[in-house]
């Protein structure tokens, strides 16, 4: 691939910029036409259900604004105080930042920071061995890739969802300390309490240790997380003060708006880029997992700012200057089940996010695959004459949604310079050919239009189960 600035396959072309075509065939500027955000308010006819989602994260808060864009009732039971939202920061691709912008999201409240390219280089020397210049995102692909601090992203979420927006009035109700300890495939939600509250849907996004996988699945078997021998320093550090330091400073005074991949040896690597208007650098410095105990814990576990010095010994000096630096430095277990579901739905339950798809960090898309999935269902649940389509509108979300996920968890297991390692295992999920290299994962990766395939989808379904004259949402022409 070399340094030079390359252009994604299938981005490219003879025709005329009004008639480019996308790697999946479509006419670029027809996918990625605007979706009036009113465009599944209900009318008269259409069924208002009540949906109940577990757990609120990225997942569950995006399921929840979706959903009320649609007109239903929904309800959010999260464990947790709500006091912050654990984490560094995180990728949105522009296939969700489009997503994020048909909920009306406010991206300038959240605080983004543009991402134009990766740079790889050697984390022991410091000498680049690619860069890989990103496409205008926005020209390409109907949006910006972003890079958020992740509490900035989810309390923009929860805000997001729980205020009425320019085009919808309704909002979702979150109940916090609210622990569900069961839950049945009839719909009814076991509190932590005792209590039971029954809904035509229950939305599960509570994680990668959900205990109702199993219900969905129909078995335990692969359902655990399991440690994948890597475990990763999370920490962040003011660019400011990376600024300052003239060991530093030229590490960040030139590129503001890269990630920046810097492997040392076979099995360390130091992964960092900006967040929170460019404020803020998130890092994380992957080795191997030696760690004893927390077998629980997976995300916030307790680091030592001296033996992560020792671990960062092989890096060039400096970068062990950044990592003096590191605030509230914590360990990440990173964990995965050791293969993808082979189902999403059962019945009135549906799994999304984490609890459906847990993926390792190296696609940069576990995020974007959890609000892909509440888009999806925000369409596919909209417009319900009967609460008697439930099951087979929650299997449209299977049918959209389970190849696109499984292959995604397959190739985040590896970095974007590994293809060939999961090459094998991806083939069963994939149509056409495998992403080779990061310019081709970022086509596969940014190219569908979730909101779009999935309004197609529900048309056709339509149209063979109902007819098209009780059709009440149509693309827009």
């Amino acid at each position: 691939m070399g340094d030079e600035a390359s252009m994604p396959r299938g981005a490219e072309g003879n025709e005329s910029c009004s008639a480019e075509r996308l790697s999946n065939g479509r006419l670029k500027d027809e996918y990625y036409k605007p979706i009036p955000p009113d465009i599944f308010a209900p009318k008269p006819g259409d069924q208002i259900l009540d949906i109940g989602i577990v757990g609120a994260g990225i997942a569950g808060l995006a399921a929840a604004i979706a959903l009320v864009q649609s007109g239903h009732n929904v309800e959010v039971y999260e464990r947790s105080r709500f006091a912050h939202e654990i984490g560094a920061a995180i990728n949105m691709g522009p296939n969700a930042c489009r997503a994020l912008k048909f909920f009306e999201f406010d991206f300038e409240r959240a605080r983004p920071t543009p991402l134009q390219h990766l740079r790889y280089f050697n984390g022991k020397s410091l000498e680049t061995s690619r860069n890989v210049i990103l496409p205008d995102c926005a020209k390409s692909y109907g949006h910006a890739f972003l890079l958020y601090h992740r509490a900035d992203l989810h309390s923009e979420l929860k805000r997001t969802a729980t205020q009425p927006r320019p085009h919808t009035s309704k909002v979702a109700k979150i109940n916090l300390l609210s622990e569900v300890s069961d839950i049945d495939l009839d719909g009814v939600i076991v509190l932590a309490d005792g209590r039971k509250v029954h809904k035509d849907v229950v939305v599960v996004a509570d994680g990668i240790r959900t205990r109702a996988a199993s219900k969905v699945v129909g078995t335990k078997e692969n359902l655990d997380a399991l440690p994948t021998g890597t475990i990763a320093y999370r920490f962040l550090v003011p660019t400011e003060k990376l600024l300052k330091d003239p060991r530093t400073r030229h590490l960040f005074d030139v590129d503001k708006h890269a990630i920046n991949i810097a492997p040392a040896g076979v099995d360390h690597r130091l992964v960092w880029y900006p967040c929170r208007g460019g404020d803020l650098q998130n890092f994380g410095y992957f080795i191997p997992d030696e760690l004893e105990g927390y077998e629980n814990e997976t995300w916030n576990i307790p680091a030592s700012q001296k033996e992560f010095m020792k671990s960062a010994s092989s890096l060039h000096p400096d970068l062990q200057a950044v990592c003096e630096k590191a605030e509230d430095l914590k360990l990440w277990r990173l964990c995965s089940r050791s293969k993808p579901l082979p189902t999403l739905v059962k019945e009135k339950v549906v799994l999304i996010g984490d609890a459906a798809h847990p993926m390792l960090p190296h696609q940069g898309q576990g995020g974007a695959m959890a609000i892909e999935d509440g888009a999806a269902l925000g369409v596919l649940l909209s417009s319900i004459k009967s609460k008697n389509e439930i099951p087979a509108r929650l299997q449209l979300f299977q049918d959209l949604r389970i190849d696109r996920v499984s292959a995604m968890v397959v190739f985040s297991s590896v970095g974007q310079d590994e293809a060939a390692r999961i090459a094998d295992v991806a083939r069963q999920y994939v149509k056409g050919p495998l992403p080779q290299c990061p310019e081709d994962y970022h086509v596969y990766n940014f190219t569908p239009n979730v909101i779009r395939d999935a309004i197609e989808l529900l048309e056709r379904y339509k149209a063979e189960n109902i007819g098209p004259a009780n059709h009440n949402a149509s693309l827009p022409s």
